[in-house]
C-alpha cells in the first residue's frame, strides 16, 4: 500500500475549520484509493511573507495551529517554516518536510501538498516587487515530484488558472487531483472573515476550534484599536 503524508501551508491567520476539513477530506480521498496517510502537517508562513499588515506574529499563528490540532490524532503543527528569518518558497518547504517524514516513517513515504482552489488561483500572482509569487518550475516539480491535491473553494477557478499557464503541460495538469467536501462544505469560512468578525465583536464560535478562540481571547488578537 502506498503511504504519504499531507502538507498544508498558509498564513493560518487564524486557522479555521476549513483548514482542518481540507486535510480531512484529502485524507479520506486518498484512503479511498488504497493510500495510507501517515500524518498531516500544518506549516504557517514566516512573518516576512509579503509584509502583510494583517499578518500577526508567527509565534501567535503557530500556537493557534497547535491549539487547533491539539485533539487531532494525525494532524500536527510545525514551526520550521514560520521561524525562518526569510520567506521560504513552498517547494523548499516540501523538500524539507519530505526529508523529515521519511526519517520518521521510512524512505517509501511520499509527501503531497494540499491547497484550496484559491491558492491555485494565486499561481499567476505577481508580487509588488515584480517577481512571481510562484515559479512555474516549482509548480511543475510540486506536481511531478510530490503531488497536488486541490479542494474546491467558493469563487475559485483552479483548473481555469492552470489552463491559462502555458508553462504547465496539459499532461501534468491532468495529474492534479481535485477534491470536494460534499459532507461539510465550509469553503466560505475564511481567516479574513474571522478577523473581521473579531474586530466587529461578533462570535466566531464553531468557525474554529474553541482552543483557538480561547487563545485569541487571552492574547487579545485581531481587536481593532
Amino acid at each position: 500500500m502506498k503511504r504519504v503524508a499531507l502538507l498544508a501551508v498558509g498564513s493560518f491567520n487564524p486557522p479555521t475549520i476549513a483548514h482542518l476539513r481540507m486535510l480531512e477530506v484529502a485524507r479520506c480521498h486518498l484512503e479511498s484509493k488504497d493510500t495510507q496517510v501517515v500524518e498531516g502537517i500544518m506549516s504557517p508562513v514566516a512573518d516576512s511573507y509579503n509584509n502583510k499588515s494583517t499578518l500577526i506574529k508567527a509565534s501567535h499563528r503557530l500556537e493557534m495551529v497547535r491549539a487547533a490540532t491539539k485533539s487531532s490524532e494525525w494532524i500536527r503543527a510545525d514551526g520550521w517554516e514560520c521561524t525562518r528569518a526569510t520567506w521560504t518558497r513552498t517547494l523548499d518547504v516540501l523538500v524539507h518536510h519530505r526529508e523529515q517524514v521519511q526519517a520518521k516513517f521510512g524512505s517509501d513515504v511520499g509527501l503531497m501538498l494540499v491547497v484550496g482552489g484559491d491558492v491555485v488561483d494565486s499561481f499567476t500572482r505577481i508580487l509588488p516587487d515584480g517577481s512571481n509569487l510562484w515559479k512555474s518550475a516549482d509548480i511543475i516539480k510540486i506536481i511531478t515530484e510530490f503531488g497536488l491535491l486541490v479542494l474546491s473553494r467558493d469563487q475559485s477557478h483552479p483548473m481555469a488558472t492552470i489552463e491559462k499557464m502555458s508553462e504547465i503541460p496539459k499532461n501534468l495538469a491532468e495529474k492534479i487531483e481535485m477534491i470536494v467536501d460534499d459532507v461539510c462544505p465550509v469553503s466560505a469560512v475564511s481567516s479574513t472573515r474571522l478577523r473581521a468578525a473579531i474586530s466587529a465583536k461578533k462570535s466566531i464560535k464553531y468557525a474554529t476550534p474553541d482552543e483557538v478562540i480561547d487563545y485569541i481571547r487571552i492574547n487579545d488578537l485581531y481587536r481593532s484599536s
